[in-house]
């Protein structure tokens, strides 16, 4: 597990949870997010039966988790296992409970529900089993990177909901870890790499620090066989083709960024439309953003973006071209459409300095625009006040003192008033905020 980093603070809570007798967490996050290098670590050094997860019948299922189970628990003259062959989950829970009786074991099944495919009935199995497991010292880890369907497995309704002793979202890299897999220990290299493909461990660590970022997409998606070639339709998997989700995400990607230019592309029901939209950021995918100091379940300025960079730039540009990049010419779709990159560096900035606004102010932070033409990228409340706000620009050569007559004016027409404290944050320019000072504060 050499490139094994971070993730401190999910391993102390998956030992709070099943490291210190009986207990069951859920796990979930997106593919790529780092879940099966979790779970590795955390069964180091540990009595433990993991079972990685692919779709099969239930007997090639409990096939393998036999496999795994005499390697770390050899059956006991007598028992089950030495007499014959687990032929049910519920048998498999059975066994595996009476196995616990004296001695800790931990058991990982992860990708869960392709399990729960080929026995729907599992989650009901487990309940019913775990429900009356006693004092044994079995803990169990049930992980997935469909989070829509780990979801239902804890929701009111379900058969598991309040059994978990812990539920982890594992979420991407931060832009302050990033530099944990890409860059060294140059800020404005990791930096580089984050605000273009974001915080997945995986597509950091692909990173060449050494090189630009037109070059590194470049390296990763152009070609048959290249890296990341046909990462979106992995995260794709999630939802179903052609549907309403599937159709709103792409167009996002496209620009459609409203409620209105989603339903008007899409030519979908109003209903079926926010339905879509509402599935799409339940899943992490895509953002709501509204502005800051409005509520967000009210107000009608409303903006959507696709929140992991590489999904935005994969769908946009990759996705409408296959073809190109499949026969290795897209290093000339890349290069063609260096302003959509470029955007989409810039909104993943902007998220950057709002989180960093936010930090270092302690408090509400987020974009803020009106009817008119004016627009904040970070702006920071405290209650009805604005007490800082910055303009973020990932670019050179940046007139600082313009960017903050700029926020001074746009913020003069606002409820909140002009704030004491306005920053301009760049890559490079005069009077302004340059990236390693971001890791300063």
């Amino acid at each position: 597990m050499p490139n094994f980093v971070n993730r401190e603070r999910e391993l102390a809570a998956l030992d709070r949870a099943v490291g210190r007798g009986s207990g069951l967490a859920v796990v979930s996050g997106r593919r790529r997010v780092g879940k099966t290098a979790l779970l590795d670590r955390f069964c180091h050094d540990r009595r433990a039966v993991f079972l990685p997860g692919t779709r099969a019948p239930v007997a090639e299922a409990l096939r393998r988790l036999e496999d795994r189970l005499r390697a770390v628990a050899p059956p006991q003259p007598g028992d089950l296992l030495d007499l014959g062959h687990l032929k049910s989950w519920d048998a498999a829970f059975g066994y595996l409970l009476a196995r616990s009786a004296k001695e800790p074991l931990l058991v990982i099944l992860d990708e869960f529900p392709y399990l729960c495919e080929a026995d729907p009935a599992l989650p009901s199995t487990l309940q019913a089993r775990w429900d009356h497991r006693g004092d044994t010292q079995l803990s169990l880890v049930l992980a997935g990177s469909h989070v829509g369907l780990m979801e239902e497995l804890v929701a009111a309704d379900a058969p598991l909901f309040g059994r978990a002793d812990a539920h982890l979202r594992l979420a991407p890299f931060s832009w302050r870890e990033a530099g944990l897999l890409a860059g060294g220990q140059d800020p404005e290299a990791w930096l580089e790499a984050y605000v273009t493909v974001g915080g997945m461990p995986r597509y950091l660590a692909l990173w060449d620090p050494r090189h630009d970022a037109l070059a590194n997409l470049t390296e990763l998606l152009d070609g048959p066989g290249a890296p990341l070639g046909d990462e979106g339709t992995v995260v794709l998997q999630e939802l179903s083709p052609h549907s309403a989700a599937s159709r709103a995400l792409e167009l996002v990607a496209l620009g459609a960024d409203t409620f209105t230019a989603v339903r008007g592309r899409a030519g979908l029901a109003p209903a079926t439309t926010s339905e879509a939209l509402a599935s799409l950021e339940g899943l992490g995918l895509l953002d709501r953003l509204t502005p800051v100091g409005e509520d967000p379940r009210r107000t009608k300025r409303v903006r959507y973006r696709i929140r992991d960079p590489f999904l935005r730039l994969w769908l946009g540009l990759v996705l409408p071209h296959r073809e190109a990049f499949e026969l290795g010419r897209g290093e000339s779709v890349l290069a063609a459409n260096r302003d959509r990159i470029a955007a989409s560096q810039q909104a993943a900035f902007t998220a950057v300095v709002r989180d960093w606004l936010g930090a270092r102010e302690a408090t509400t932070c987020g974009p803020w625009w009106g009817s008119g033409d004016g627009e904040v990228d970070a702006l920071a409340l405290r209650g009805t006040i604005a007490v800082a706000a910055a303009s973020a620009r990932w670019a050179t050569g940046v007139d600082g003192a313009a960017e903050r007559e700029r926020l001074a004016r746009t913020l003069a027409a606002s409820p909140y008033g002009v704030a004491d404290t306005l920053h301009a944050v760049a890559r490079d320019g005069t009077a302004v905020t340059l990236l390693p000072d971001l890791f300063d504060e």
